[in-house]
């Protein structure tokens, strides 16, 4: 029997059979009909063109008539996808089956390149290496997910204002050039957003409404979870910490980085040690010099943590989070603990916030634009449905 729906409600129970299967499976039509409440017969309909799809498939041939109430699985490795983490010092990329898990991956180190020309080229053939190294079939690729730092449009996939970490990093046609290079649809976000997704489906954010993650890596940023929404801002840049002022004298000198960013972040300690060393120090070997008792480098570091403790209280302040994760290669070195006793000083009990530093890294970036990458190439396939991301 033919079921005919309305084309919106067919979508919609199609929708809900999918994410059953995705999320229950396998499961046969009769427990399907049962944990959605959608008539088997409008079920087996559906079901039939999920196969078609290839979205989903049934354990017995279609020429086996001898199995009855037979399950149905989702076919998670039918397609699968990239998302890619660049960041000013490493360029992570993941490759993420349908279900949103990760398969593969490789970490290469950022490119010191001139022109963002010659950085994209090079960008797009470190993925083809690696989609080659993979051994997954080219023809398979269904979409490509970008964390970039700076300040993006989701829409049209430009980089509007980028990092000064990274070459002509401005008004880059990102979505473009990956598309027209790889046929594929491709998704860019800004990189400490992707992260705040990952953390939200997989990591220390998951069940929270109201959260704020702050990257602290080559540079500085922050992204924010209120109210189970994702907050981008009027022009897609809110949580650009980097350029929060603490000092009247800051007013008075703009700059192209930001003052917080210049004091609180890795390549900042880095500057900092550089003019007090006069010689090439990286943010691990400050914080360790500090430990070892060297009066300079406590100095900076002792800077670089009372700083980042006025950051989480003016944060703590306007949005009242319930938790502030903290991600980057700087954290690594942090003395959580020295600066958790920092903001307790000034927090209530109504503004009291946990402060924790990210298991993933990383990896959160590559699992948000993984999902985000999923949600614009397969808009029927829900992981976060509870939160709204745009």
């Amino acid at each position: 029997m033919q079921v005919h729906l309305p084309s919106t409600i067919r979508k919609m129970n199609k929708e809900i059979v999918l994410n059953i299967i995705k999320d229950s499976g396998p499961l046969s039509r009769t427990e399907i009909a049962k944990q959605s409440g959608i008539t088997k017969a409008t079920v087996s309909d559906i079901v039939k063109d999920l196969i078609e799809e290839r979205l989903i498939y049934d354990e017995k041939e279609e020429t086996d008539f001898s199995k009855r109430g037979t399950k149905l699985h989702f076919s998670k490795n039918a397609a699968y996808g990239v998302a890619i983490d660049l960041g000013g010092t490493s360029i992570h990329f993941g490759q993420f089956n349908l279900a949103g898990e990760c398969i593969a991956e490789q970490t290469v180190t950022t490119y010191p390149l001139s022109t963002k020309q010659a950085f994209l080229d090079q960008m797009a053939a470190d993925l083809k290496a690696f989609l080659q190294q993979s051994g997954q079939p080219i023809e398979r690729l269904s979409f490509i997910g970008i964390a970039t730092p700076g300040i993006i449009d989701p829409v049209n996939g430009v980089v509007l204002e980028g990092s000064p970490n990274l070459p002509e990093w401005k008004n880059v046609q990102l979505a473009q050039y990956f598309n027209e290079v790889f046929h594929v649809p491709v998704t860019i976000e800004n990189d400490v957003r992707a992260a705040l997704v990952g953390e939200m489906y997989e990591g220390a954010l998951q069940d929270l409404s109201s959260a704020v993650l702050i990257g602290i890596g080559t540079g500085l940023g922050s992204a924010v979870l209120i109210d189970g929404k994702v907050i981008r801002g009027a022009r897609n840049a809110a949580g650009e910490i980097g350029y929060m002022v603490f000092h009247n004298r800051h007013l008075y000198a703009p700059s192209d980085k930001g003052h917080f960013e210049m004091i609180c972040s890795g390549s900042g300690l880095e500057a900092a040690a550089l003019a007090l060393y006069n010689k090439k120090l990286s943010a691990k070997e400050v914080f360790r010099l500090a430990e070892q008792g060297d009066l300079q480098a406590k100095y900076l570091v002792d800077q670089f943590e009372d700083h980042l403790a006025m950051g989480i209280l003016n944060i703590i302040a306007l949005l009242n989070p319930e938790k502030i994760l903290l991600m980057g290669s700087v954290t690594k070195s942090l003395s959580l603990e020295q600066l958790k006793r920092k903001v307790r000083l000034h927090a209530s009990d109504v503004t009291d916030v946990a402060i924790e530093i990210s298991n993933l890294q990383h990896h959160s970036a590559l699992q948000g634009m993984a999902l985000l990458g999923l949600n614009q190439a397969f808009p029927s396939l829900q992981f976060l449905k509870d939160k709204q991301l745009y």
